[in-house]
């Protein structure tokens, strides 16, 4: 099956489960989702398979760690009708529109609109009260060298923090705290560096989480002061966590990560580190999904939706251009579905 849409890719222990016990839900207690923006679109149709088929009317819980766009579909996941939800998400990020240049207000507002929608009367309370999805929106809370809006303090404190991450990730705490707003008693996730402040979310607060999880710095504006946090500008949890580097220890069970890619980088600022990539004995419990090179290349302009498409592409060439990779990432959803449903899946498995 070379010619599948997806890639399965499993750690070794997680290798080792699925062969002895065989690829069924109560596998997994974790579910991962990273930052990328519009890189979603591509994992669009897999989602509605997860939500809806896979995952759908779990009684035992599963905990959802994500970081902007992977923390609002993470929001879709944990209302009462997540492929509804699935589906507001899609069409109002595809619709955004804006101005020739807009400003980090305009992007802000626009970016509030499609939270408010995603999650309408009821979704926040939905949330909170989900005994089954335990809902984990990572942010960052700016420390004082980035804990403004004005552009110019703004862009040194994080051209510094850029230049501490290349000598080690661990001087981002000097810039960033992490934080975690989270449902259930607890976190579920034991973090071993950059400690998280943890928030519980209420129904006050998970928009302003959702929203800051997602304030790309210098293209956004940061969100202040949120309900039950401590004090402070927060902005993407990406800076931190764009991929994860899986320094945390997760709950018993698998974890389950849909994701754009085969690699994984850590931070932000690691996309043009490519010597910092998570691998080997971090990945062991962990089965990847991500969509095949050959599934990519015969995607319109070849290539995976991403930000820069709002400044290369007119509003309508884009509005296209999206919707197209949307209706195509159906096939890698079909493809996971029926890989599960033949007792397949090993056949699209390899190593991670």
């Amino acid at each position: 099956m070379t010619d599948s849409p997806l890639q399965i890719l499993a750690g070794a222990e997680a290798f080792a489960k699925i062969e002895s016990d065989g690829f069924h839900p109560g596998l997994f207690n974790s579910l991962l989702g990273a930052s990328g923006g519009p890189k979603w679109f591509v994992l669009s149709g897999l989602d509605r398979v997860l939500a809806g088929s896979f995952l759908a009317d779990r009684q035992r819980p599963i905990a959802c760690m994500g970081s902007s766009i992977g923390s609002w579909r993470h929001a879709c996941y944990a209302q009462h009708d997540p492929v509804a939800a699935l589906g507001r998400l899609e069409q109002n990020y595809i619709q955004q529109r804006y101005s020739p240049k807009p400003d980090r207000s305009e992007v802000s507002r626009v970016a509030r609109q499609n939270v408010d929608s995603v999650l309408g009367p009821r979704g926040a309370q939905e949330i909170v009260d989900n005994p089954a999805w335990q809902t984990h929106i990572l942010a960052v809370r700016s420390r004082r060298p980035v804990s403004t809006d004005s552009s110019i303090p703004l862009a040194l404190g994080l051209g510094a923090s850029a230049l501490g991450n290349v000598v080690s990730r661990r001087s981002l705490g000097s810039f960033f705290n992490r934080a975690l707003f989270y449902t259930g008693e607890k976190p579920s996730f034991d973090f071993s560096e950059f400690q998280p402040s943890a928030v519980q979310l209420t129904p006050e607060n998970v928009s302003h989480a959702i929203l800051a999880s997602g304030s790309i710095p210098m293209v956004m504006e940061g969100v202040r002061n949120i309900p039950g946090a401590p004090p402070g500008i927060y902005r993407d949890g990406g800076i931190t966590d764009y991929h994860f580097d899986f320094t945390f220890t997760y709950p018993e069970g698998l974890l389950l990560y849909p994701h754009f890619y085969s690699h994984i980088t850590p931070g932000w600022y690691d996309k043009l580190l490519r010597r910092r990539r998570v691998s080997g004995i971090a990945l062991k419990r962990t089965v990847l999904l991500a969509p095949a090179p050959e599934f990519v290349a015969k995607l319109p302009y070849g290539k995976i939706p991403d930000r820069k498409d709002f400044t290369v592409l007119s509003n309508d060439e884009r509005i296209r251009y999206w919707s197209r990779v949307c209706d195509q990432s159906q096939h890698l959803g079909d493809a996971f579905y029926n890989a599960w449903q033949n007792n397949s899946i090993n056949q699209l498995m390899r190593p991670l």
